[in-house]
């Protein structure tokens, strides 16, 4: 994948189209580059460092979800596009963040999250 420049404004101009009309639930980015900012933007409900259970994770992502789609599929995305760590253990499955996904584009260090 080739690099994607991920800035202040553009992250602010897609969150601005994304929460304008309050009347319908914008569909989930296919875009590459949106795609980052949309799960980058659910993943900040996540501390860094901690485990979360698949419950922890599915009411976090609900607070976060600003489109129409449901929470398994932005859960699977977040782990496929290095968001999330899925880790399995004899007491269940559980999840961390990551920081695997700023390989997948060059993003400004002034956007929370990404150093």
């Amino acid at each position: 994948m080739s690099q994607l420049l991920i800035t202040p404004d553009y992250y602010k101009n897609l969150f601005s189209r994304w929460t304008n009309d309050i009347t319908m639930l914008p569909d989930f980015p296919t875009d590459s580059k949106e795609k980052m900012v949309a799960l980058h933007f659910v993943m900040l409900a996540f501390a860094e460092g901690e485990e979360y259970s698949e419950d922890d994770i599915h009411e976090g992502i609900k607070d976060r979800n600003l489109f129409s789609i449901d929470h398994v599929q932005i859960r699977i995305n977040m782990v496929r596009n290095g968001f999330l760590t899925k880790i399995e253990k004899e007491s269940g499955i559980f999840y961390k963040t990551s920081k695997e996904f700023l390989k997948q584009a060059q993003w400004d260090n002034s956007i929370p999250g990404v150093t």
